[in-house]
């Protein structure tokens, strides 16, 4: 792994360099909508007395802490979270070894079921109250004003975790636990596909994948038609999300299919026209491209739930993308990642920082 940093934290106590040479891989994962996740492969030793021993036994013990970075140039991941499964594969002949795995901080949140009223309370502000009763710091986008009480209370009948999820569904945001090297914050917001991207990825040929694969569906992107009767009234509150706004690309791919908002599709009391308009942005991203690349021949370690501009695949599939899902894998003699790319529209825009000079660029 030339040029990527590794930190391994277990229960509190940093796993020293010569240490973590007993460390055949580590594997993190983040996504963008699920839970982070992390393995860690060690060396499992046999002694005269017939122990068998590795430097990752601690974690054998449930919900252990475990803290795991990666780092490469300016690019970093921090993972924090408990110990959720151990595997022991023993060979009296040699290669033994332990594999353990573990889960971010929303597993915390994610052991207690419980009934919760939440009265005159936004899904917002229901959300950093949450967050901060595990002493996390919060990025909250807002949401429209509470309901009034006397009309409709909110009720959690889940998980902290399960109920901010379904919360998070009605507005097309996105919930997750991350570090920004410091310290964990609760993430309850809307993910910008427009955003700066994180770099550029080159693929195809002369780039950092020999080869991709990218599928989309054409005629799925909706537009969500909404209606729902005002609380003790006979009025009638109507909006929509035509889902082609926001297009990463020249052909947008959202909108192409007309749906009806049902009462089944979210959770509790909506904001018609808001949460039409998320779920038809969500429903737009129908691109998926799966790339596997060396970072070091990159020269980009990619984070997930950003966008990064791909280049390479000529103008129909090259563009601005966001991260869905990356693997990282690192062992002794490699880092290399597992992506999964969406977008929500086809073809290279206009107001990419490179034209389709620099595609040609990269094959010459």
């Amino acid at each position: 792994m030339p040029d990527t940093q590794l930190l391994v934290e277990i229960d509190g106590t940093a796993v020293s360099a010569d240490d973590l040479a007993a460390i055949v891989e580590v594997v993190a994962e983040e996504a963008v909508d699920a839970a982070d996740a992390v393995s860690v492969v060690a060396a499992v030793d046999a002694d005269a007395s017939g122990q068998w021993t590795s430097l990752l036994d601690p974690l054998a013990t449930p919900r252990t802490p475990l803290v795991v970075a990666i780092s490469r140039g300016e690019a970093a991941y921090r993972f924090e979270g408990s110990s959720t499964e151990a595997d022991w594969q023993l060979d009296a002949a040699g290669a033994s070894q332990l594999t353990v795995k573990a889960l971010d901080r929303t597993l915390d949140m994610d052991v207690e079921e419980k009934v919760t009223a939440w009265p005159g309370t936004s899904d917002s502000t229901i959300a950093e109250a949450i967050f901060g009763t595990y002493g996390l710091a919060t990025q909250i986008d807002p949401t429209s004003d509470s309901p009034d009480p006397d009309v409709h209370v909110v009720v959690q009948r889940a998980t902290d975790w399960g109920f901010l999820r379904a919360l998070a569904a009605k507005w097309g945001y996105a919930t997750f636990v991350e570090s920004d090297g410091t310290s964990l914050i609760g993430h309850f917001r809307a993910i910008d596909p427009l955003a700066d991207p994180q770099g550029t990825l080159a693929l195809g040929f002369g780039g950092g994948a020999t080869k991709v694969s990218a599928t989309t569906k054409l005629v799925a992107g909706h537009h969500v038609v909404g209606s729902r009767l005002r609380a003790l009234s006979d009025g009638v509150d109507s909006g929509d999300g035509p889902g082609d706004d926001q297009a990463q690309g020249k052909v947008v791919l959202g909108g192409q299919t007309t749906v009806l908002l049902s009462p089944t599709d979210v959770f509790g009391e909506v904001d018609v026209t808001s949460t039409a308009g998320g779920l038809a942005r969500q429903s737009a991203y129908v691109v998926s491209m799966t790339v596997e690349v060396d970072v070091a021949v990159v020269g980009l370690m990619l984070r997930a739930r950003r966008p990064v501009l791909v280049k390479g695949l000529g103008d129909t599939l090259s563009g601005r993308y966001l991260v869905q899902r990356v693997r990282n894998r690192v062992t002794p003699a490699a880092h290399t990642q597992s992506a999964t790319l969406v977008r929500n529209a086809l073809g290279v825009s206009g107001d990419e920082p490179w034209d389709a000079g620099d595609l040609l660029g990269g094959l010459l």
